[in-house]
C-alpha cells in the first residue's frame, strides 16, 4: 500500500486514526481505476486562536498513466478529508473520460496489404 502522509506531527491521536481509516478506504477505491497508485496527503493544521482551527489538505495521486492533485481547506477535519477525496475522484474521472472524444483513425498502410 503506497499511502504517504506529511504533517502528522500537528495532529492529535483521534485525527490521525480518522485520517488513516478514511485514507485506506479511499486507497481501495483508487486501486480499482489506477494500477499501483501512490497517494500523498499533506495535512496542515492552522494555528487556532479560539476553540477551532482550520485544516488544509493537499492530495496527490501518482500512477503510471495518471497524475492528479487537489487542495481543500475547511474548519471541519472530516469534511476537509472527504471533500479532498471526492475532488481527487472527480479529477481522475475527468482524466479517464472517453465519452465524446473521437477515435483517431490511422492512415498508415498496414503490412498485410
Amino acid at each position: 500500500m503506497a499511502l504517504n502522509f506529511v504533517g502528522l506531527n500537528s495532529l492529535d491521536e483521534s485525527e490521525i486514526s480518522k485520517l488513516t481509516m478514511y485514507s485506506e478506504r479511499f486507497y481501495q477505491k483508487i486501486c480499482r481505476t489506477a494500477n499501483d497508485p501512490l497517494v500523498v496527503l499533506h495535512v496542515k493544521k492552522m494555528k487556532s486562536s479560539g476553540k477551532r482551527c482550520k485544516y488544509s489538505i493537499h492530495g496527490r495521486v501518482e500512477a503510471p498513466s495518471l497524475l492528479a492533485s487537489v487542495e481543500y481547506s475547511d474548519w471541519d477535519f472530516i469534511r476537509t478529508l472527504n471533500k479532498t477525496f471526492s475532488r481527487i475522484e472527480n479529477e481522475i474521472g475527468h482524466k479517464f473520460k472517453t465519452e465524446g472524444k473521437n477515435q483517431r483513425v490511422s492512415f498508415k498502410k498496414s503490412s498485410r496489404e
